[in-house]
């Protein structure tokens, strides 16, 4: 992290993907998945942060951070539909807001069906 801290971000990657090959566990991967994604993420190699960062979700699902910056991911992707889902799931899960809360239930059905309209 110390090399995307830098502004490094190109000497970062092979260095995550090294720590990650050697066996990286627990919360350090965690923190390497999360790094790395966002790094793939910022340099515009959408596709390598998707598949970094989903592996994290799958691996650390309770990583708020991690769901967070796959739907960045997946909006510089143009997988609007799934970003503002996982967004919203996030919000709605960890919001204390009383004027959100009074609207969770549909917030939390619009989430999964934002393309639905009233007809």
């Amino acid at each position: 992290m110390a090399h995307d801290n830098l502004g490094l971000e190109d000497g970062a990657i092979p260095l995550y993907l090294q720590a990650i090959e050697q066996g990286l566990a627990g919360p350090d991967l965690e923190r390497c998945l999360l790094g790395l994604g966002s790094t793939y993420r910022g340099l515009g190699e959408y596709a390598k942060a998707e598949e970094t960062l989903r592996r994290g979700v799958r691996e650390f699902p309770d990583n708020r951070a991690l769901q967070i910056f796959l739907a960045m991911t997946l909006y510089n992707a143009k997988q609007y539909r799934e970003a503002m889902e996982i967004a919203l799931t996030n919000l709605l899960e960890t919001t204390t807001d009383e004027k959100l809360l009074y609207f969770k239930r549909g917030l939390s059905y619009y989430s999964q069906n934002l393309d639905e309209v009233w007809q």
